[in-house]
């Protein structure tokens, strides 16, 4: 026979996910992969259900054999499908999409904006690209994290539509504006990585001087700059 099965445990990509969802009735994780989100989020009773949704046929067989493995078929729901399509989230919902490009989780929310419940948004490039545009669609940042994983960096944000449109500050855009508010303690480490991209930048982008500038000052000072003190 069989042994008992293990606990799930999610990455730490994931679980900073994860941390950020308050209890809730259905959790549509968008770009699932293997289910691993869902599955954990169902059996540490965040959520009572959970829709996990992929656009490829081949990670969602695996999300499917992994749901069944951990005995969840009946509250976890395998959808093939592109981002919110023909899906309705509620208002006590939550949508997850990460693990996504910047752009693709843009697109994602203009078709289906707006989203009126829990978003929570971990994408992998172009972050400050897609935080002006969540601001200016009225999307209220409430909290941002750092999820670290083999010296990489993935910010994961949480967010609530109130249809109010905003416009982020560049240093704003780029270190996102609850890290630079909380200032937790891997932020100096965090823009001594971004410090670097920038850099790189600048010989073709002299423009980014004054914006490498703040973000040095974080990263050498651990501190904010005093005009945003």
């Amino acid at each position: 026979m069989p042994g008992p099965r293990k606990a799930l445990t999610l990455s730490p990509r994931l679980q900073a996910a994860a941390d950020l969802i308050r209890p809730c009735q259905t959790v549509y994780d968008i770009g699932t992969d293997h289910a691993f989100l869902p599955v954990w989020l169902v059996e540490n009773e965040i959520c009572r259900n959970a829709v996990a949704s992929d656009l490829r046929p081949g990670p969602l067989e695996r999300a499917r054999a992994n749901i069944a493995r951990h005995g969840l078929a009946d509250r976890i729901r395998a959808e093939l499908g592109d981002g919110l399509d023909a899906l309705s989230p509620g208002p006590n919902d939550a949508v997850v999409l990460a693990g996504l490009g910047g752009l693709e989780i843009r697109r994602i929310l203009t078709q289906a904006h707006p989203v009126s419940c829990q978003l929570i948004v971990q994408p992998m490039k172009t972050l400050p690209e897609l935080r002006q545009w969540l601001a200016a669609q009225g999307y209220a940042f409430c909290k941002e994290t750092l999820a670290r994983e083999k010296e990489r960096f993935y910010p994961v944000m949480k967010l609530r539509y109130d249809g109010r449109p905003r416009t982020l500050s560049e240093l704003e855009a780029y270190l996102g504006p609850c890290l630079l508010q909380d200032h937790p303690t891997d932020l100096a480490d965090y823009a001594a990585v971004l410090l670097r991209r920038l850099q790189r930048q600048l010989r073709g982008q002299p423009e980014l001087q004054d914006l490498a500038g703040q973000v040095a000052q974080i990263a050498a000072k651990g501190a904010l700059p005093s005009e945003l003190e």
